[in-house]
């Protein structure tokens, strides 16, 4: 029974994976439209928010692989030690994945309304 549940949390997680990668995607496509917007874009202010949501781009796309590696890694652990109880890293992962998720979503919030101002 515990093997099977085990399973089941490898499944959730590789379903995390494969969301965090279309964020990955979101996150380049978010990049491309502020060089597309800035080139256009003189005014000061808005360079100074320009260099803002460069970096927080790439930072984002660092913490998006981090995450991805550390899921990764749950992932192997949960294969060698299929008896072992994952429970407690399955759901600091999940936190994190969480809390990630709502942080990029934020991003392109705040991004998408100041582009279009």
């Amino acid at each position: 029974m515990l093997v099977e549940t085990q399973q089941q949390l490898v499944d959730e997680a590789m379903e995390w994976i494969s969301h965090l990668r279309t964020y990955i995607g979101n996150i380049n496509e978010l990049k491309n439209k502020l060089y597309a917007w800035a080139a256009n874009t003189s005014d000061r202010d808005a360079l100074i928010q320009i260099e803002r949501y460069h970096n927080q781009f790439h930072i984002q796309l660092i913490n998006l692989h981090d995450l991805k590696h550390s899921i990764r890694l749950y992932m192997n652990e949960c294969k060698l030690h299929p008896n072992a109880d994952h429970s407690v890293k399955h759901q600091d992962l999940e936190e994190q994945y969480n809390f990630l998720i709502n942080d990029l979503d934020h991003l392109k919030n705040n991004f998408t309304a100041f582009i279009s101002n």
